[in-house]
């Protein structure tokens, strides 16, 4: 074949990746703009659907273990490696739950209403068939924090229970001084709560804690928020044609440092996320 016909079975190709790269983030970090700029500090119920909650079985019931859950693909989570690490692992003993607003909502209820009419489908639980935690994890020094959890079953994707984004359409050369959306859940909220955060060099956060951010990892100050469970994530917004599209996933939380001030760690998912993607096999990229 001639370099020219070639160089036009590459563009054409190119084209057809790009449109279905294109075709498959619509499907993912669900954004509503009119939530961007409100001072509430409690999600609204739909508000950052891939957000769920781990839980380690204890005896006849589901414990909460205390971390957040980020939905990225069809049948997997995201969550830190130390949340996963000192649980049984044994088959039917972590289970996730997704589309949960509120901590106290049990799964098997179809609508959970308070005394205003106010209703919410209840939350839905999955059972963990399979942790993959990072090869490169290391529980000393907390580098590469992270881990896949592998459900049981595909997941349900409805309003309340969907995969954010891992990709941006313009990756910055660095998150250095960048405001982020940050939620999850929280020891002293038993809803959703989402905040701001700003991101800071590692020299300030080195100089602040004593303590240098692992590789791969960064520091960050909320605005508001003390500190939610590890595994919350932290986003920015895919923004195209000068409106804001869709979140995707900067990192997600693996600890909490205070020393008068409260600084936050990050997991930066940018140099993992290749490796999230070939375990994951993520539509949601």
């Amino acid at each position: 074949m001639s370099a020219l016909g070639n160089l036009i079975i590459m563009l054409i190709l190119s084209v057809l990746n790009g449109n279905c790269a294109a075709e498959a983030e619509t499907n993912c970090g669900k954004l509503e703009e009119r939530l961007l700029y409100r001072k509430d500090i409690v999600t609204e119920p739909a508000e950052y659907p891939w957000i769920g909650l781990l839980f380690q079985r204890k005896g006849q019931k589901f414990r909460n273990a205390g971390c957040n859950v980020v939905i990225v693909g069809e049948s997997h989570v995201l969550t830190t490696a130390s949340c996963v690490q000192g649980l049984n692992t044994q088959p039917g003993s972590i289970a996730v739950r997704l589309g949960i607003w509120d901590e106290t909502h049990q799964p098997g209820e179809p609508y959970i209403c308070n005394d205003k009419g106010f209703c919410v489908p209840g939350p839905v639980q999955y059972l963990v068939d399979a942790i993959t935690v990072h090869p490169l994890a290391d529980k000393d020094t907390g580098i590469n924090d992270i881990a896949i959890l592998q459900l049981s079953q595909r997941i349900n994707m409805t309003t309340y229970i969907q995969p954010v984004c891992l990709q941006p359409t313009l990756e910055p050369a660095s998150w250095t001084s960048m405001d982020f959306h940050y939620g999850g859940f929280e020891e002293a909220d038993v809803r959703k709560v989402k905040d701001m955060a700003i991101t800071i060099s590692r020299q300030v956060c080195t100089t602040e804690t004593a303590t240098p951010p692992p590789d791969n990892q960064f520091c960050g100050l909320p605005r508001i928020r003390a500190s939610t469970y590890k595994g919350a994530p932290l986003m920015g917004i895919n923004v195209e044609n000068d409106v804001p599209r869709s979140f995707y996933l900067v990192g997600i939380l693996v600890r909490t440092k205070d020393v008068g001030q409260v600084f936050l760690f990050f997991q930066d998912i940018k140099p993992l996320r290749r490796w999230i993607m070939d375990n994951t096999h993520s539509a949601s990229s």
